[in-house]
Protein backbone atom coordinates (compact mmCIF):
# COMPACT_ATOMS: atom_id res chain seq x y z
CA UNK A 1 0.00 0.00 0.00
CA UNK A 2 2.84 2.34 0.89
CA UNK A 3 4.69 1.52 -2.69
CA UNK A 4 2.28 3.42 -5.02
CA UNK A 5 2.14 6.80 -2.83
CA UNK A 6 6.13 6.42 -2.68
CA UNK A 7 6.09 6.21 -6.43
CA UNK A 8 3.72 8.72 -6.93
CA UNK A 9 5.75 11.11 -4.44
CA UNK A 10 9.22 10.48 -6.02
CA UNK A 11 7.50 11.32 -9.66
CA UNK A 12 6.06 14.73 -8.18
CA UNK A 13 9.38 15.53 -6.29
CA UNK A 14 11.09 14.65 -9.68
CA UNK A 15 8.68 16.88 -11.96
CA UNK A 16 8.38 19.82 -9.66
CA UNK A 17 11.71 20.02 -8.64
CA UNK A 18 13.61 20.04 -12.31
CA UNK A 19 15.47 23.68 -12.03
CA UNK A 20 18.78 25.04 -10.80
CA UNK A 21 19.07 27.53 -8.19
CA UNK A 22 19.91 30.59 -8.52
CA UNK A 23 20.62 33.98 -6.09
CA UNK A 24 17.52 35.16 -4.92
CA UNK A 25 16.28 38.93 -6.53
CA UNK A 26 15.47 41.22 -4.07
CA UNK A 27 11.47 42.30 -3.89
CA UNK A 28 9.60 45.21 -2.22
CA UNK A 29 6.92 45.26 -0.13
CA UNK A 30 3.82 46.68 -1.21
CA UNK A 31 1.13 46.21 1.84
CA UNK A 32 1.78 46.49 5.16
CA UNK A 33 1.20 43.22 7.33
CA UNK A 34 -1.85 45.36 8.67
CA UNK A 35 -3.63 45.27 5.56
CA UNK A 36 -5.50 42.17 4.54
CA UNK A 37 -5.37 41.00 1.08
CA UNK A 38 -8.37 41.36 -0.47
CA UNK A 39 -10.28 37.18 -0.38
CA UNK A 40 -10.29 34.84 -3.66
CA UNK A 41 -13.77 33.41 -4.54
CA UNK A 42 -12.41 30.59 -6.06
CA UNK A 43 -13.00 26.70 -5.56
CA UNK A 44 -12.52 26.60 -1.55
CA UNK A 45 -15.60 27.86 0.90
CA UNK A 46 -12.55 27.64 3.79
CA UNK A 47 -11.37 31.12 5.03
CA UNK A 48 -8.19 31.42 3.54
CA UNK A 49 -5.03 33.56 5.57
CA UNK A 50 -5.24 36.78 6.98
CA UNK A 51 -2.39 39.00 8.71
CA UNK A 52 -1.38 38.01 11.77
CA UNK A 53 -2.47 34.03 10.62
CA UNK A 54 -6.20 35.25 12.14
CA UNK A 55 -7.00 32.69 10.24
CA UNK A 56 -3.76 31.21 8.87
CA UNK A 57 -3.31 30.19 5.22
CA UNK A 58 -5.30 26.82 5.24
CA UNK A 59 -3.31 24.15 4.55
CA UNK A 60 -4.57 21.18 2.30
CA UNK A 61 -2.82 17.49 4.30
CA UNK A 62 -3.57 15.33 1.49
CA UNK A 63 -1.78 12.93 -0.04
CA UNK A 64 1.84 13.87 -1.60
CA UNK A 65 3.26 17.02 0.11
CA UNK A 66 1.29 19.70 2.24
CA UNK A 67 -0.75 22.30 -0.09
CA UNK A 68 -1.60 25.76 0.87
CA UNK A 69 -3.33 28.85 -1.33
CA UNK A 70 -2.76 31.94 -1.23
CA UNK A 71 -5.23 34.91 -0.61
CA UNK A 72 -5.66 37.14 -3.66
CA UNK A 73 -8.72 38.78 -6.16
CA UNK A 74 -6.52 39.01 -8.58
CA UNK A 75 -4.63 36.28 -9.63
CA UNK A 76 -4.82 32.38 -8.20
CA UNK A 77 -1.61 31.50 -5.86
CA UNK A 78 -0.78 27.75 -4.77
CA UNK A 79 2.01 26.30 -3.24
CA UNK A 80 3.11 22.36 -2.34
CA UNK A 81 5.30 22.83 0.67
CA UNK A 82 8.37 20.47 0.92
CA UNK A 83 9.22 20.08 3.87
CA UNK A 84 10.23 17.40 6.81
CA UNK A 85 7.19 16.34 8.90
CA UNK A 86 3.82 15.98 7.59
CA UNK A 87 1.97 17.35 10.75
CA UNK A 88 3.87 20.63 10.87
CA UNK A 89 6.19 21.01 8.02
CA UNK A 90 7.67 24.71 8.72
CA UNK A 91 9.70 24.99 11.96
CA UNK A 92 12.37 27.61 12.56
CA UNK A 93 16.13 27.31 10.69
CA UNK A 94 14.78 24.75 8.15
CA UNK A 95 15.31 25.41 4.76
CA UNK A 96 11.69 24.97 3.07
CA UNK A 97 11.24 24.83 -0.75
CA UNK A 98 8.07 26.00 -1.58
CA UNK A 99 6.63 24.95 -5.68
CA UNK A 100 4.44 28.12 -6.43
CA UNK A 101 1.60 27.78 -9.38
CA UNK A 102 0.68 31.07 -9.95
CA UNK A 103 -1.47 32.97 -12.71
CA UNK A 104 -1.25 36.16 -14.41
CA UNK A 105 2.15 37.22 -16.46
CA UNK A 106 5.15 38.22 -15.53
CA UNK A 107 8.12 37.53 -13.09
CA UNK A 108 6.81 36.92 -10.32
CA UNK A 109 8.39 38.79 -6.82
CA UNK A 110 8.14 36.77 -3.69
CA UNK A 111 9.46 37.73 -0.20
CA UNK A 112 8.90 36.64 3.77
CA UNK A 113 7.90 38.89 6.20
CA UNK A 114 8.64 37.62 9.60
CA UNK A 115 6.69 38.12 12.78
CA UNK A 116 8.68 41.04 13.55
CA UNK A 117 7.64 42.62 10.05
CA UNK A 118 11.02 42.30 8.31
CA UNK A 119 11.33 41.05 5.02
CA UNK A 120 13.72 38.40 4.78
CA UNK A 121 15.40 37.39 1.79
CA UNK A 122 14.62 33.92 -0.24
CA UNK A 123 17.38 31.30 0.14
CA UNK A 124 17.12 30.81 -3.51
CA UNK A 125 14.92 31.52 -6.78
CA UNK A 126 12.32 31.86 -7.43
CA UNK A 127 12.96 29.55 -10.73
CA UNK A 128 10.78 28.91 -13.32
CA UNK A 129 10.17 25.10 -14.00
CA UNK A 130 9.23 24.01 -17.15
CA UNK A 131 7.18 21.06 -16.47
CA UNK A 132 5.60 19.52 -13.65
CA UNK A 133 2.89 17.07 -12.45
CA UNK A 134 1.25 19.64 -10.25
CA UNK A 135 -2.33 20.51 -11.74
CA UNK A 136 -3.10 24.06 -10.54
CA UNK A 137 -3.73 26.90 -12.76
CA UNK A 138 -1.06 29.21 -14.04
CA UNK A 139 2.83 28.83 -14.54
CA UNK A 140 5.19 27.06 -11.89
CA UNK A 141 8.00 28.45 -9.99
CA UNK A 142 10.03 26.73 -6.92
CA UNK A 143 11.58 29.36 -4.32
CA UNK A 144 13.58 28.34 -0.90
CA UNK A 145 12.89 29.55 2.54
CA UNK A 146 14.44 30.01 6.07
CA UNK A 147 12.54 30.68 8.57
CA UNK A 148 14.60 31.99 11.43
CA UNK A 149 12.07 32.74 14.30
CA UNK A 150 8.27 31.33 15.21
CA UNK A 151 5.35 32.65 14.69
CA UNK A 152 3.05 34.11 11.35
CA UNK A 153 4.94 34.46 8.59
CA UNK A 154 3.40 36.30 5.21
CA UNK A 155 4.95 35.22 2.10
CA UNK A 156 3.91 37.74 -0.24
CA UNK A 157 3.99 37.78 -4.11
CA UNK A 158 3.86 40.25 -6.75
CA UNK A 159 3.11 39.64 -10.19
CA UNK A 160 2.04 42.08 -12.62
CA UNK A 161 0.05 44.47 -10.70
CA UNK A 162 -1.54 41.87 -8.67
CA UNK A 163 -0.39 40.37 -5.80
CA UNK A 164 -1.45 37.34 -3.13
CA UNK A 165 -0.51 36.39 0.22
CA UNK A 166 0.29 32.95 2.49
CA UNK A 167 0.27 33.33 6.09
CA UNK A 168 1.51 30.50 7.85
CA UNK A 169 2.36 29.33 11.27
CA UNK A 170 6.16 28.47 11.76
CA UNK A 171 6.58 26.44 15.26
CA UNK A 172 10.04 26.71 17.11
Amino acid sequence: MKQPFLVGASLLMLTACTSTHSPATPATRTTTPDTPSPRTTHESPTALGQPGCKPPSPINHGAGFPEVKGSSNQVQLWGLIMADGPDNPLRVNEQVKIVWRITGSGEPRLTSIAPDGRTHPLQWGPDAHLSSSYRRPGQEWGAGYLFTQPGCWDLHTVRGNATADVWLNVAS
